[in-house]
């Protein structure tokens, strides 16, 4: 069988948002309508990223704002993950190293105050407020005990401009190694969060795609878990070279209209 006939069996796509859906403040040539053509098959959509910096909400806007046909529980971010992470330990404290916009969205979780040592260092996108200060106390508090969760693995990510960035992630293993300690990740590419993405979109392994183009945080991650994983030649996809990598793709497509020729 070949592999463009087994995606008939296919029911759901989790795809990424920024380099996949659009890039640079475009919209990919062709990626709204090619929604909207798979969800007249039938498709589910789970639109999954590893955004850390602004709120879910503003996730979706600036989706909708494009031109895409998104409903608001489709979108999933690690924004989501650690909320109900954190929803468990009602009584725990606290200390984010986030955008004020990020730790607007857990005013309901308990702080850390004056003197205290949080429970929690949870460490995500700070560029609205780029003070290494943040950093190395984020550090101390985590010599001192505190579990130190990180709300995605990048290493780096392309700026609005499509130049290289230090990402959450390369921070987040900075502080791991200075303090000798294994970080909680909630975002792509740990399993947790692949499962988690399939628990939202209520299907199996098997029955959905990953398609995003990062070939660490989308494709690894993908597979870890058993799924089928897309690389798309846009975002990081164009800098992808299958003859060097070590993470081998299912398929690798142009762009994400490329996705029509398969269903």
């Amino acid at each position: 069988m070949s592999k463009k006939r087994k995606f008939n069996e296919i029911k759901g796509i989790l795809t990424d948002i920024d380099g996949t859906l659009y890039f640079k403040g475009t919209p990919i040539p062709g990626a709204i309508e090619t929604i909207l053509k798979l969800r007249k098959k039938g498709i589910k959509f789970l639109f999954f990223t590893n955004t850390d910096s602004k709120s879910p909400k503003t996730v979706l806007n600036i989706l909708q704002d494009y031109g895409f046909f998104i409903y608001k529980d489709e979108i999933f971010t690690p924004i989501i993950a650690l909320k109900e992470f954190l929803s468990k330990f009602p009584s725990k404290k606290s200390f984010f190293v986030t955008t004020v916009e990020v730790e607007n969205e857990f005013q309901e979780i308990p702080k850390v105050e004056g003197t205290g040592i949080p429970d929690f260092v949870v460490l995500g996108d700070f560029h609205d407020n780029w003070d290494v200060n943040r950093l190395n106390l984020a550090f101390k508090y985590v010599l001192k005990g505190a579990k130190l969760l990180g709300t995605q693995g990048n290493r780096y990510y392309l700026a609005h401009n499509g130049e290289p960035v230090i990402d959450t992630g390369s921070f987040i293993q900075m502080i791991a190694y200075a303090a000798n300690i294994t970080p909680k990740i909630f975002g792509k590419p740990s399993k947790e969060y692949f499962l988690q993405a399939l628990k939202k979109i209520n299907l199996s392994s098997d029955e959905v795609i990953v398609i995003g183009d990062d070939p660490e945080s989308d494709i690894h991650g993908a597979i870890s878990v058993g799924i089928k994983a897309i690389l798309v030649k846009t975002g990081k996809g164009q800098y992808f070279d299958p003859t060097m990598a070590k993470i081998k793709p299912y398929l690798i497509l142009d762009s994400f209209s490329s996705l029509t020729e398969l269903f």
